[in-house]
């Protein structure tokens, strides 16, 4: 799958008549493992799509920077999140889709690269409520991500849609946290929901 889109961005200029640029703006819910975050999203993608037609396909590519401002929850063993997550993350996808009546459909795939930081509440194992300790982590959370959208390309250029995405993560705690027993590598599941608008010019 991911061959045929590069394949298909590759060979744009020659199966698309026009380009547009576009941006976008979103709110986006993102659950890392048993963790769960909510960003603002910023994005730029760059478009090749026929002019006429009822149907007009379409490919480009995507660069976005989810900014992640609040988080609840873990996917570090035996630790909870004390709800000050924050963090950035860079998303590269490329896009392939078709657009009816101004209505769009989209399939995307790319990379997923993200700097996050936790501060955690952890029970060393065996441990009773009382033994609580504190730790803050700096992770980077990164792999492959595939998913889809739809949504509506209004006359005046701008748009509104819906995307869900999702992924496996490989993640590494960066720093050395107060929690000795905490994992430094883990694989986690990612999915993503997004709203979005967005403008063409």
């Amino acid at each position: 799958m991911k061959r045929i889109l590069i394949l298909l961005l590759l060979c744009g200029s020659g199966l698309f008549a026009a380009s547009l640029k576009q941006t976008t703006v979103g709110y986006s819910y993102v659950i890392l493992g048993d963790a769960d975050y909510q960003a603002i999203e910023i994005g730029t993608s760059i478009v090749a799509i026929t002019k006429k037609g009822i149907v007009r396909p379409y490919t480009g590519v995507e660069v976005s920077v989810p900014l992640f401002f609040d988080s609840k929850g873990s996917n570090i063993q035996n630790a909870d999140n004390k709800g000050s997550g924050f963090g950035v993350a860079l998303q590269v996808p490329l896009i392939f889709g078709l657009e009816i009546g101004g209505f769009y459909i989209q399939a995307m795939g790319g990379y997923n690269l993200s700097w996050l930081n936790d501060a955690l509440r952890y029970i060393p194992s065996g441990a009773n409520v009382s033994a609580l300790k504190t730790a803050k982590t700096k992770t980077i959370s990164q792999g492959f991500i595939y998913g889809g959208g739809v949504g509506y390309n209004f006359s005046v250029n701008f748009t509104m849609g819906l995307r869900f995405i999702k992924g496996s993560m490989n993640n590494e705690i960066i720093n050395d946290p107060s929690a000795d027993a905490i994992d430094k590598k883990y694989k986690t599941n990612y999915t993503k929901i997004m709203a979005l608008i967005g403008y063409s010019f």
